[in-house]
């Protein structure tokens, strides 16, 4: 059951021809979810080497930017926690932490990879989650001194901050971060059509011969999808759920999606999906900022997603509503809805 609720259940649509399709489909489990390849009408050998080199890429990127696990980021965390300077050799990480230092800012902090100890603190920092809610003193006493990104000081190839709080969790950018290198991967290597899927995190490349590649999107309540989207070639989607990891106290749901601002599980909504044009990090965007509009107040949401230049987001609330933009509405093909309010925002 853990595992089916660590997997973000987007799945492919067919859209059946009546014709056998040359696809190859290839399945690793990394990032602590299923990743999921096709190559449409490409070489089998070709296909193979390809998925080979995205996988060992991906397998690296777990290794190198694992939130708790021994490796680069626990070594600076451990660092940084003591109050000594970090010095980091590689450029590529360099590069990471400056995006991310840049997308906590845009996003009013509500995405916050600086916040791993307080993840950490609610359990969910283990592949076996505690299921206890830490003390309201502690919440507390971590708020009042909240890391953020702009604790991070980088000047040349040496880390610092002055916040001992500061722990990096990279696991709100990791994937998305995956998703734009598997797309230099692919059209690097000349593969024009190509879908990856890492956990409901998707990047297209062209088509499916002459179709769209058609992607579902979670029922958060439900082992099916709520709906389904055809996107475009270099489109990216992305979806943040309470029920990817959570536990249940009291007939109450926790989820790893904690507002930093309050120090708490966000309760306020159930699932966000977005979805982002080509761009050169349009897998990083539709990754880390589904978070932000997930965890923000009822009030805020519409606001925020104006401030990002998020034009399509289909939010499903706790309160038996569902939030989706004029532009997502147009793209959206509902599958499975019950009395759910849908408010159609401008």
């Amino acid at each position: 059951m853990l595992l089916r609720n660590l997997i973000l259940f987007l799945f492919i649509f067919l859209n059946g021809c009546g014709q056998k399709e040359s696809v190859h489909q290839y399945k690793e489990y990394i990032f602590g979810t299923i990743v999921d390849i096709k190559i449409y009408e490409e070489d089998k050998q070709k296909s193979d080497q390809i998925s080979d080199l995205i996988f060992d890429d991906f397998q690296r990127l777990h290794k190198y930017l694992h939130p708790w696990k021994k490796g680069l980021i626990s070594d600076m965390n451990l660092s940084l926690s003591k109050g000594k300077n970090f010095i980091v050799d590689d450029p590529e990480i360099i590069r990471i932490l400056q995006e991310n230092i840049e997308l906590a800012q845009k996003s009013n902090n509500y995405f916050n990879p600086a916040m791993g100890k307080l993840i950490g603190l609610w359990g969910f920092h283990s592949e076996n989650l505690n299921q206890n809610i830490p003390s309201s003193s502690s919440i507390k006493d971590f708020v009042s001194n909240m890391p953020l990104m702009s604790d991070l000081v980088i000047t040349d190839k040496i880390i610092k901050s002055q916040n001992k709080n500061f722990q990096l969790d990279l696991g709100g950018y990791a994937k998305g971060y995956a998703l734009d290198r598997a797309k230099v991967i692919l059209e690097s290597n000349n593969i024009k059509n190509a879908l990856v899927n890492i956990g409901g995190n998707i990047i297209a490349l062209g088509k499916r011969g002459d179709r769209k590649w058609r992607v579902g999107i979670q029922h958060p309540r439900k082992p099916s999808a709520i709906a389904s989207v055809d996107l475009s070639p270099g489109w990216s989607i992305g979806t943040s759920g309470d029920y990817q990891r959570y536990f249940i106290l009291k007939e109450k749901r926790y989820s790893h999606l904690i507002d930093p601002h309050t120090g708490y599980p966000s309760q306020n909504s159930q699932s966000t999906t977005i979805m982002i044009p080509p761009s050169a990090n349009s897998g990083v965007i539709s990754d880390a900022y589904s978070k932000p509009l997930f965890i923000a107040p009822e009030e805020r949401k519409i606001e925020l997603a104006k401030s990002l230049s998020i034009d399509f987001y289909m939010i499903v609330m706790n309160n038996n509503k569902i939030l989706i933009s004029k532009e997502m509405s147009n793209y959206i093909n509902w599958i499975d809805l019950d009395n759910e309010e849908i408010i159609t925002t401008h």
